[in-house]
């Protein structure tokens, strides 16, 4: 299974997924995990301020970008975005916390 994370240093999930300008996908399988990739993405935020509408152009792109990888893994990740990432195919959930065992914990849900 191929799950994908937003990660600031390879070891945390601790990036919102509007920051994020990088997923890492692992393969996961048989209790084994291995970074398969990185995949660099436009942000989907920018700056700073408060919210903003929904742009399903830039998430398009990211979940076409993570082409067969349908699982990420985010710190924190709007409802609207949330919503649209999963009609497009992707399914989001939100943890922080090490990758290694949030991929552990992840895999079993499927």
């Amino acid at each position: 299974m191929l799950i994908a994370v937003t990660s600031s240093d390879g070891s945390m999930v601790d990036t919102h997924f509007g920051k994020a300008d990088r997923f890492l996908v692992y393969e996961v399988e048989g209790g084994q995990q291995s970074l398969c990739r990185e995949v660099p993405v436009p942000r989907y935020c920018g700056g700073t301020g408060p919210g903003h509408g929904l742009m399903p152009e830039k998430l398009a792109a990211i979940a076409a970008d993570l082409g067969d990888c349908r699982v990420v893994v985010t710190a924190m990740i709007g409802e609207a975005p949330r919503d649209e990432m999963e009609r497009l195919g992707v399914e989001v959930i939100s943890l922080s916390g090490p990758v290694a065992d949030l991929l552990r914990e992840v895999v079993k849900l499927y």
